[in-house]
Parts: C-alpha cells; sequence; structure tokens
C-alpha cells in the first residue's frame, strides 16, 4: 500500500482528473451509498460550473493508492465549505484529510464540513480537530422509481427535452425566474454561454434534461436528472418552476418524466439533496442526514 497525496489537475475542464474522480464516485457507490451527498452527477455539475476563480479548484485534495483513487476532499459551490469522500477501505485517511482541509480549503481562516449524523468516527476527528456541529443540516431523499409515477400536463403544455429542440434562452428564463428572481434574466451572450457550460458534462443524457413548454413556449419547469446505465440510483438536479406557474403540477411532470425516462435505462432509485415537502408530496423518503461542522 502506497499512499499518495496530491492536488487536482484543473488544465481541462472534463480532462483525466475529472474522469478519474467520477469512475472513483461511481465505484464507491455502487453497491452501497459511502457518499449519498455527493454522488457523481453532484461532482459533475460542480466542475460544469464555471466560477470566478478557477484556479481554486486545483486546491482540491486526491489521496490514491498505487495510482488508484480512494479519497477526495472538494468544495462545490462555496470554497471553504468541503465535503470528504473515501473508499470506506481507507477510512483510516479521515483524519489526513481533515488536516488538508484545515490547512489548504479554509477561506479566511473559516471551514466548514459536512458530516454524516452516522459517521462517528468522523465526527470525533472532527471533534478533537476543533470543529463543532452547527444547526444547519443537509438532508438526502430517496424514491423507488415504480409504475406509480404518473402525472397530467395541463391542456396546451407539453414535454421538450434537451435531445429535442432545446431553447438555452428559455432554459436561462426558467432557472432564473424559478430561483425566486423578479423580472426577466439577462440573455447577453455570456449569460447563455454560462448556461451551455452548465449542461456541457459529457455525462449528461440530453434525453433526461426536461422541461414542460407553456403554450407560448416559455418553459414553465425544468428538470435536471443524471444517471449512467448500471447504476442503481438516478440524480435529481437542478429543478426549477417559474412562479407563474406553480401549483400546476408541472414540476411533478418534470419530474416524473425524467425519472421515468431513466427507469426506462435500468434505474432503480432516484436521490435528491433535498428535504422540501415538495419531494416528500412526490414519494421521496428521508434517507440520510448530514451537518456542517465548523
Amino acid at each position: 500500500m502506497k499512499i499518495k497525496l496530491r492536488n487536482y489537475e484543473n488544465n481541462d475542464r472534463f480532462g483525466t482528473d475529472y474522469q478519474n474522480i467520477y469512475d472513483f464516485l461511481r465505484r464507491i457507490n455502487q453497491n452501497q451509498y459511502d457518499t449519498p451527498n455527493f454522488l457523481w452527477a453532484r461532482w459533475s455539475w460542480m466542475i460544469s460550473r464555471p466560477v470566478d476563480n478557477e484556479n481554486l479548484k486545483n486546491k482540491i485534495g486526491i489521496w490514491e493508492d498505487e495510482g488508484k483513487i480512494v479519497a477526495l476532499v472538494t468544495f462545490e459551490l462555496t470554497f471553504g465549505e468541503v465535503f470528504i469522500c473515501v473508499d470506506h477501505n481507507y477510512d483510516f485517511l479521515k483524519e489526513d484529510i481533515l488536516n488538508y482541509a484545515k490547512e489548504y480549503l479554509s477561506n479566511e481562516g473559516k471551514l466548514k464540513v459536512i458530516i454524516s449524523d452516522s459517521d462517528r468516527q468522523l465526527q470525533e476527528l472532527a471533534l478533537n480537530s476543533g470543529f463543532r456541529p452547527t444547526q444547519y443540516k443537509q438532508y438526502v431523499s430517496v424514491l423507488d422509481i415504480n409504475d406509480k409515477l404518473k402525472y397530467n400536463l395541463p391542456s396546451g403544455f407539453k414535454v421538450v427535452s434537451m435531445a429535442d429542440s432545446w431553447d438555452y434562452y428559455k432554459y436561462n428564463r426558467v432557472m432564473w425566474r424559478g430561483s425566486n428572481h423578479e423580472g426577466e434574466p439577462s440573455q447577453e451572450d455570456e449569460d447563455i454561454q454560462w448556461r451551455k457550460t452548465m449542461l456541457s458534462s459529457p455525462h449528461i443524457n440530453p434525453k433526461l434534461i426536461i422541461a414542460i413548454a407553456a403554450p407560448d413556449g416559455n418553459y414553465a419547469s425544468h428538470c435536471g436528472l443524471w444517471y449512467i446505465p448500471g447504476d442503481k440510483y438516478a440524480y435529481v438536479e437542478p429543478v426549477a418552476t417559474d412562479p407563474e406557474y406553480r401549483k400546476m403540477g408541472l414540476g411533478k411532470a418534470a419530474v416524473y418524466e425524467s425519472i421515468l425516462r431513466a427507469k426506462e435505462l435500468g434505474a432503480k432509485e432516484a436521490i435528491v439533496i433535498s428535504s422540501q415537502q415538495f419531494y416528500y408530496n412526490l414519494g421521496f423518503k428521508p434517507f440520510k442526514t448530514e451537518t456542517w461542522w465548523e
């Protein structure tokens, strides 16, 4: 056993290191959910997202055993808020990973790490390292995919997918308005390019990227879904509904349509990082709870 620590190489957005971490996250979650809060799809979504300082991604830490990745520590949206992913056969690395995170992934001396409420080992290590749990949680919910997942669309509404006639301007609009921003979004070239980059992952299946189009052609609701044949689970991210079209069953339709398409490819479960009542009403059940320690 020859464990080596190195940094992520961010020379190419979807280069060798991206692919190797994607393989690592798929491998450790193949038979059981070792890192249900940070599956390969969350990694892909994170790397797809342009950030102001792309060089920060070079601070991501990778542990390898004779060239095979066995552990990862990374941030996602906010530098200084980190996720620890470890092959359960290498749990002894967790103390080293915490120390690395404190030294290299802190943001102006502040660091938060998400820890599963069932990971007593990492909790104890964090406690001894000066971390304390907060009131802030992250929730993983799971849906069993079955034939009971049915929906109805109001007259005039229709399903479109990225594999059909995808309109990035309409996608930009539903994501903007669905995130509760007021008014109309900027539709400058840089805004549309940002949206295109977000959907540029080589592991996106365009048939699973769904929008519900309103009678006027605008996208009223959207669901992104990530699935690779051979995996048990599909990952829901993101979901957005224009406030003008809420309470019409359109969000349900977008999510169910995406999930049912994944079911045809072999998915048995769907996972979402959320505890919103919206998902519980769709049949998702609480699965794992994690706490932010700082």
